[in-house]
């Protein structure tokens, strides 16, 4: 693992419920780099409803994505969606998140359970087909129907794949130890 310098600016990727917006909160507070999950930047909270959201459009997310990437220091997460290409472009370091796919299918179905008791906020209504609708989305990311992979290819020398926790604080450990030397 090579050391990033001091501006750091990283893309974390992977399917629904891989873990994206847990590693950028972990990241986030290690590095002191702000983070943003880019459901935030697509809708808009309606803080009136805690499952509610409205779609920002194209010309008002863009803006507001652009703001961001302009920075020196970010991680941003998201699934890959090719509005937000120019953040792969711009990122010193890409993260692919390849988590299995039945830990993934056991966090939809949790976290659907957990909106439903209320007991975990959500910005969209946690019905039968919205957990339908993600069940396939990581269903879509295993047979590569959603063409993330594909689209970070042309960026290898800048993909980390880390596929489970110790990975993950094999990064984090050897991260820290280098900004310490």
């Amino acid at each position: 693992f090579q050391v990033w310098g001091l501006k750091m600016k990283i893309y974390i990727v992977g399917s629904v419920s891989s873990g994206k917006s847990t590693l950028a909160k972990k990241l986030s507070k290690e590095l002191n780099i702000p983070y943003t999950s880019l459901d935030d930047v697509v809708y808009e909270v309606d803080s009136s409803n805690r499952c509610s959201n409205t779609k920002r459009t194209d010309s008002e997310r863009d803006k507001l994505f652009n703001s961001i990437i302009s920075g020196d220091n970010w991680i941003i997460e998201d699934v890959g969606r090719s509005c937000f290409k120019d953040g792969l472009k711009k990122a010193d370091k890409i993260i692919l998140l390849e988590t299995n796919k039945y830990i993934r299918n056991y966090r939809i179905v949790k976290r659907f359970m957990r909106q439903k008791l209320g007991i975990e906020k959500c910005s969209y209504d946690p019905n039968f087909k919205m957990l339908k609708l993600m069940l396939q989305w990581s269903k879509d990311y295993d047979s590569g129907k959603d063409k993330l992979k594909s689209k970070i290819s042309n960026y290898e020398e800048k993909v980390i794949i880390l596929r489970n926790n110790d990975d993950i604080n094999n990064l984090i450990i050897n991260k820290l130890s280098s900004l310490n030397k």
